[in-house]
């Protein structure tokens, strides 16, 4: 399909209001940071109350879809995440 701006924000704006629909049947949020898009839901984990789901591409246009990272993978990020940027330059990461 093919829109003019002003359509796309009209359907867009109509498309988010299915979403939020979606976020409350499901218990579960939109998010983004820096770019990054994920999904929020309150967990049932003891050592945390809420938790994430992250969503992304493959660049090969399958479209969005859910990314499990590994959880090796999300614990390096965590601690990485703590690194002051001179710590990071002394590690070179930066």
């Amino acid at each position: 399909m093919e829109y003019s701006k002003a359509e796309a924000i009209r359907i867009s704006n109509d498309f988010i209001k299915e979403v939020n629909e979606l976020e409350k049947k499901y218990g579960m949020k939109f998010n983004s940071d820096t770019g990054d898009v994920y999904l929020t839901f309150k967990t049932t984990e003891d050592d945390k109350y809420w938790d994430t789901i992250s969503l992304g591409w493959n660049g090969d246009g399958t479209g969005i879809k859910v990314i499990e990272k590994p959880k090796s993978e999300k614990i390096r990020e965590k601690a990485l995440s703590k690194l002051t940027d001179e710590e990071r330059r002394e590690l070179g990461l930066s």
